[in-house]
């Protein structure tokens, strides 16, 4: 039965609705702090403290009390768009997804995250849909089409199983299928307009610049699936696949990235696939000058970076009850090959969350710590297989997160991936399903308490994604994020009267995570404006003219020496990027470097100008005479191909200044 609230948040609304944007602002707060306390700090400051998605007061509040809070957040961010304070009212809507996710607790048994569930409360449902397409405006006006298409598709398909007494007609207006069909014809970025891109806000956007590096060989390298990392300033890549179909790489090479002149060969990994299995979807991580790359057997293989030879040392494992509880049924955690899990090394120890195994193709959240020093493993978190139920206190079963350590060295951060709950229904396994399910959270594990914390997303953070690249670049303090591709947001091309029921992204983010010198103030806000944000941890978008063809599994890495970040390989759908009409897939072998427009970046000379008409938009051309995107031919002067003209009218349109600004001639 529909319950029916009295919410004190309708002051404001009428307010609002007639106008009076100041009176109804006054009056949001008023409310807000009448149900938090004045003491409580709302919105909370993201990823310290009690500023993660869930708290105390959020777990037990009552039902009507918190959607009278959402209202209360949606309105307070809608007065402050009035205001112009975009930061401000995205972190107030970002409150309202946090309030949302504790509604999780009221169900009867614990849900995992691909399940939409709803009170039934009309208005919560109302409230939520509302800050969703508000955020959705938001990000679409800030050119992050990717979670402004994500946003706007959620708040219309969480409608779906609602009951029909949520799906109210202002319910269906803010939702607006119309505005969201229209979302999902971009790209993301969308090459039409990435050249004329102009930083609108600097708290939320920085400026960078993608440029490919001429590398000899690069083509032979072509591969997705293969294990990478940067030592010595020198660029390692390991393994992988060139198509569907093979071949299946055991190779090992590196790349000096202080000559840039050639890839060379090294000792191909020496244990044979019977052993192993198939090198792909593993991980590299680095420990005292030694590469090793765990695939889930008690022997783990590293290569000596000094001595260039393949070494093994054997891990043991003891386990506990607790680890019987969780679904240990052995001597050993992994049953077969792990792929796909995210490792990162802090001090003497080697965490590895997740992955796909032998016994789950959805992937599992089981979390674990190697002490290198005594080669021992034990269960941190986290079941072998996923259980029936979820369990809100760790991140949920998953394979291709991203992850890092950063300065905190006491967190192990961890965001989004999926669930191949696609693959898990092929092969009859628990939780599967006819679609993947994409992971909307990011999580941080405190090494000294041994706890998990779902994190914020404040200010202009990516979609959900997976088989992305990530990394943490030291020298700038900050996350960074390229490209991947969400398994069920759908991509519309009408030109070509084609659907896909997923995205590619070839959008670039950084994330600053929070100084642990200097964490941020908690106190009270004295009024609904976020004064001090400056120094909360952020999201921002990189815009940049060019990017690199749309694709998932490349590998983002830094080089600690130089603080320069590069990207490498990775594949496309050449359905969803038209390439080879003959092909399923394509890969890549090219090697990109990233620069951002802060102390450190390497922005020094680059031509924004010059890069928004020359710079290639993904897969596309620019024509340097009109601007337009498409498979345009290039000059054939002396500038070897520096630009591009769509069709012979704007070749003698442009030739001039072309020939001016690149000292380009016919060739004789």
């Amino acid at each position: 039965m529909a319950l029916e609230v009295n919410l004190t948040c309708c002051e404001g609304d009428n307010l609002f609705r007639a106008g009076k944007v100041t009176e109804a602002k006054s009056s949001y707060w008023k409310r807000t702090l009448e149900i938090v306390g004045p003491d409580w700090r709302i919105p909370a400051v993201p990823s310290v403290g009690e500023g993660g998605v869930r708290n105390e007061k959020y777990d037990t509040m009552h039902p009507f009390r918190r959607t009278n809070l959402m209202a209360c957040c949606v309105g307070l961010a809608r007065c402050l768009l009035k205001e112009n304070d975009i930061e401000s009212a995205l972190a107030w809507l970002e409150e309202v997804n946090s309030l949302y996710r504790c509604t999780y607790l009221f169900s009867e048994k614990p849900l995992y995250d691909w399940f939409d569930f709803s009170i039934d409360i009309p208005e919560l449902s109302y409230r939520r849909a509302t800050a969703l397409s508000t955020s959705s405006d938001i990000f679409h006006a800030l050119d992050n089409s990717g979670t402004a298409a994500h946003r706007r598709w959620i708040a219309n398909t969480s409608t779906l199983s609602l009951p029909q007494s949520h799906r109210t007609p202002r319910l269906l207006a803010e939702t607006n299928a119309e505005r969201c069909t229209q979302l999902t014809q971009l790209r993301h970025p969308d090459p039409a307009s990435a050249a004329r891109l102009e930083l609108k806000n600097a708290n939320l956007q920085i400026r960078g610049s993608w440029a490919k590096l001429p590398i000899k060989r690069s083509a032979a390298l072509s591969r997705f699936a293969f294990a990478s990392f940067i030592w010595n300033s020198r660029l390692y890549v390991a393994g992988g696949q060139k198509d569907s179909l093979g071949p299946f790489y055991r190779d090992f090479w590196y790349l000096d990235l202080t000559k840039l002149d050639e890839w060379k060969q090294l000792p191909r990994y020496p244990n044979p696939m019977s052993s192993s299995g198939a090198f792909l979807n593993w991980s590299f991580v680095v420990y005292n000058n030694k590469a090793f790359l765990f695939n889930g057997r008690s022997q783990l293989d590293y290569f000596d970076l000094v001595q260039g030879k393949w070494e093994s040392i054997i891990t043991k494992y003891t386990p506990t009850s607790e680890d019987r509880k969780a679904g240990v049924t052995g001597s050993w955690p992994w049953p077969g090959t792990v792929t796909d899990s995210a490792q990162q090394v802090v001090g003497d120890k080697l965490f590895v969350f997740g992955g796909a195994h032998g016994k789950t193709s959805i992937g599992c959240n089981l979390f674990m710590e190697l002490d290198l020093k005594t080669n021992t493993w034990r269960r941190l978190t986290g079941y072998v297989v996923p259980p029936p139920e979820n369990d809100y206190s760790c991140p949920g079963p998953r394979k291709s997160a991203g992850s890092w350590v950063g300065k905190d060295i006491n967190r192990f951060y961890l965001l989004f991936g999926h669930c191949s709950r696609d693959g898990a229904y092929l092969k009859n396994e628990p939780h599967g399903s006819t679609e993947a399910y994409g992971f909307d959270d990011m999580w941080s594990w405190d090494i000294k308490k041994e706890k998990w914390r779902r994190e914020r997303f404040p200010g202009n953070p990516p979609c959900p994604r997976t088989e992305f690249g990530c990394t943490y670049n030291e020298k700038l303090n900050k996350v960074i994020v390229f490209g991947g591709y969400n398994p069920s947001l759908p991509t519309t091309v009408l030109s070509k009267s084609q659907s896909f029921n997923y995205s590619y992204f070839a959008d670039t983010f950084t994330y600053t995570p929070p100084d642990p010198d200097a964490p941020p103030r908690t106190t009270p806000l004295s009024s609904p404006n976020v004064t001090d944000s400056a120094e909360h941890a952020k999201w921002r978008q990189v815009l940049t003219r060019g990017f690199p063809t749309y694709r998932c599994q490349a590998q983002l890495m830094a080089d600690d020496r130089t603080g320069k970040t590069y990207l490498f390989g990775g594949f496309t759908n050449t359905d969803f990027v038209p390439s080879r009409g003959d092909y399923i897939s394509r890969t890549f072998g090219d090697v990109w470097q990233l620069k951002l427009d802060e102390p450190g970046g390497f922005f020094e000379g680059v031509n924004l100008e010059e890069e928004a008409r020359t710079a290639k938009a993904g897969p596309w051309q620019r024509c340097f005479s009109c601007g337009d995107t498409g498979p345009w031919r290039k000059c054939g002067g002396t500038c070897n191909g520096r630009a591009f003209f769509c069709n012979s009218d704007c070749q003698r349109d442009g030739w001039k200044e072309h020939k001016r600004m690149h000292t380009c001639a016919k060739k004789t």
